[in-house]
């Protein structure tokens, strides 16, 4: 694939190239889209995923910050991750996901989160 290959989806295409810088944040998107309305904590979802938490926390931070992820703090004061409930962001969020089921298609996300970690 060239470098104008892409999903077929320039909003998903977007999406993957802004956000996704690591497949811990690929793992993330994916599970959160997966399972709507799962509030979890970092050390849920760092075994959830079978990643550290170390790995996840500053990706969670970063989707926070960008408002992929809605973070708050639960009863017990520890905070909580869930997929933010911005309509037109769960959607892209439930695109990708979609495409990435698509052999080709998954392939070039891949190429593209490789492309974004080699640059750091």
């Amino acid at each position: 694939m060239d470098d104008l290959a892409g999903s077929g989806d320039p909003g998903v295409d977007v999406f993957v190239d802004a956000n996704l810088s690591s497949f811990a944040a690929w793992d993330i998107m994916v599970y959160l889209e997966q399972n709507t309305g799962v509030s979890a904590d970092l050390a849920e979802l760092a075994s959830r995923l079978g990643r550290k938490e170390h790995e996840i926390e500053p990706v969670l931070r970063d989707f926070a910050g960008r408002g992929l992820v809605a973070a708050s703090a639960g009863p017990d004061g520890v905070e909580r991750y869930t997929l933010s409930p911005d309509p037109e962001g769960r959607r892209i969020v439930a695109r990708f996901v979609e495409l990435a089921k698509v052999r080709e298609i998954r392939l070039e996300f891949v190429r593209r989160v490789l492309a974004r970690m080699s640059r750091g």
